[in-house]
């Protein structure tokens, strides 16, 4: 015997679907049970499901999270391009409205999480190297000066 059926959006994962009337008969062969169906919901390889809410890991470039820029992010619509701020920390997050999973019986979505996370560049040229070096000077310079500052008030 084939069952069809419908799956509506937003189901997760270990619920439960009830199917009336199209499980086996009873003991006595008169009217047929109820079909119980135990929804299994694979993992995805990009997206997190949290509920109606998706997470998603992005990854940036250190000068990317430093001078800010834009990157492409997937939803479960497509593509997005999101504005990176000047100055984003690693673990930072961004919400996008309504994105996420439609939520069961309701009009209303979830949302999606992006997740912020910083590649470390581990083999870097002579130049990039006196360029951070540079850099390290400078905000040391800077840390110095505003101890200075504190110390002498």
């Amino acid at each position: 015997m084939r069952v069809y059926l419908n799956v509506s959006s937003g189901v997760d994962n270990n619920e439960t679907l009830k199917v009336f009337r199209s499980g086996g008969a009873d003991p006595d062969g008169n009217q047929p049970g109820d079909l119980y169906v135990t929804i299994k919901v694979r993992e995805d390889p990009v997206f997190r499901r949290e509920g109606a809410n998706i997470h998603v890991d992005a990854v940036l470039s250190v000068t990317q999270a430093i001078l800010g820029g834009t990157i492409q992010v997937p939803t479960l619509t497509g593509d997005v391009v999101l504005k990176v701020r000047p100055g984003t920390q690693p673990g930072q997050k961004v919400v996008l409205k309504s994105k996420g999973i439609k939520t069961r019986n309701s009009f209303a979505f979830g949302d999606q999480y992006v997740h912020y996370n910083v590649s470390i560049p581990t083999n870097l040229t002579q130049r990039q190297r006196q360029l951070i070096e540079e850099f390290a000077k400078e905000e040391q310079g800077e840390y110095d000066r505003h101890a200075a500052a504190g110390a002498s008030r």
